[in-house]
């Protein structure tokens, strides 16, 4: 190493790190193919967009946008306590749930010794933080049908075990765990560990139907439960990044030690605050969402593609080949999908629900691409 090289040196686990590749943004496809009017189903965005009442919102925080945002949220953290009874400093709001999941790894870890577990092909932003952080990390199998391998999950827990990471449902498999499962995963924690439950599809997931055990109800009886939610996904308030953790309050003492000051933005708190009382909004995306679901899946179906069922807003699809040619593909016909290759999934594509319209042109550019 040359002594100029040296002054860009870093530790070995920042070196290997791979960048988190977001979706390809409209704008960058539109203009290197220059079209118009190309569809982003990649990154399980809202297709109706945000709640009316976040927009009024937000625009009406612009106008004190000269001044720092509340720092501790206040506002937001008791409506939100309100709606899930629990008590405002149990709740943490960060830049999304991401920010929030890279925070209890840099609390929680010492780097190289406390171990983060969570499964195969689980939301890739849990491996990302272990190994930003420096904390080991251990992903157990998945079963054949992608499912949590409950029994190998449980089976990787041990006295190094600090964090145990799972996404109910998870990201980008859409499946949730049954209620029996998350029992056996929570009789299986060990002492000194914390379990998140990443539930940032948590609205889909309670309104399609089915046995989803939401993880609140166990955080009476188990404070060491960390419950992760979003303004993301449902609310379609991605682009304004607001997270937040339902946690023990020593949790949340801890978090807002390490966390940036000033994390969340002035109109990203209103916008969010006038959203979480938008239930007709939240009814309208569900409504889309369990249509949605219907048409793409049966389309993908008849096209001989393998569909995994979901409780989310998209659907991970199995191409019985190599997916990124599939990719590229469909990228050439203006439809934005994701291919799955860094989590491990290179014959999957993941595709979003857009709105009917959208629906539609993405199955047509399957159909003209597949032979």
């Amino acid at each position: 190493m040359t002594r100029e090289d040296a002054r860009f040196a870093v530790a070995d686990h920042i070196a290997a790190l791979q960048p988190y590749q977001p979706g390809k943004p409209v704008e960058e496809l539109e203009r290197e193919l220059g079209i118009t009017r190309a569809v982003k189903v990649a990154s399980n965005e809202n297709p109706l967009g945000p709640s009316p009442r976040a927009v009024e919102a937000a625009r009406r925080a612009l106008a004190q946008a000269h001044l720092y945002p509340d720092g501790s949220a206040y506002a937001l953290r008791r409506a939100l306590a309100a709606r899930l009874e629990v008590a405002p400093d149990e709740i943490a709001v960060g830049a999304g749930s991401n920010e929030l999941i890279h925070l209890l790894v840099r609390t929680f870890c010492r780097p190289g010794e406390d171990e983060v577990v969570t499964h195969r092909h689980a939301f890739i932003s849990y491996a990302i933080a272990a190994r930003t952080h420096g904390a080991p990390l251990t992903e157990t199998p998945v079963r054949a049908d992608l499912r949590v391998d409950v029994d190998a999950l449980c089976a990787a827990m041990g006295p190094r075990t600090r964090l145990v990471f799972i996404a109910n449902p998870n990201n980008p498999t859409g499946h949730a765990l049954a209620r029996d499962e998350l029992e056996r995963i929570l009789a299986a924690v060990p002492p000194r560990a914390l379990l998140v439950m990443d539930e940032a599809y948590h609205e889909y997931a309670s309104a399609l139907g089915g046995d989803y055990p939401a993880s609140q109800p166990y955080r009476r009886e188990r404070p060491w439960i960390i419950t992760l939610r979003t303004f993301s996904k449902i609310h379609g308030l991605a682009g304004l990044r607001v997270g937040y953790a339902v946690a023990d309050r020593r949790v949340v003492g801890l978090l807002d030690r390490v966390r940036r000051p000033f994390n969340v933005p002035s109109v990203a708190q209103a916008a969010a605050l006038a959203a979480l009382d938008d239930g007709e909004h939240v009814a309208r995306s569900v409504a889309a969402t369990r249509d949605g679901l219907a048409r793409l899946g049966a389309g993908l179906g008849e096209l001989g593609l393998g569909v995994v069922p979901s409780r989310g807003n998209f659907l991970l699809v199995e191409c019985g080949r190599e997916a990124a040619p599939l990719y590229q593909a469909l990228l050439a016909r203006g439809v934005i999908t994701r291919p799955m290759g860094a989590w491990g999934l290179p014959r999957h594509l993941r595709v979003s629900l857009g709105t009917a319209e959208e629906i539609e042109r993405t199955l047509e550019a399957f159909r003209t691409v597949l032979p």
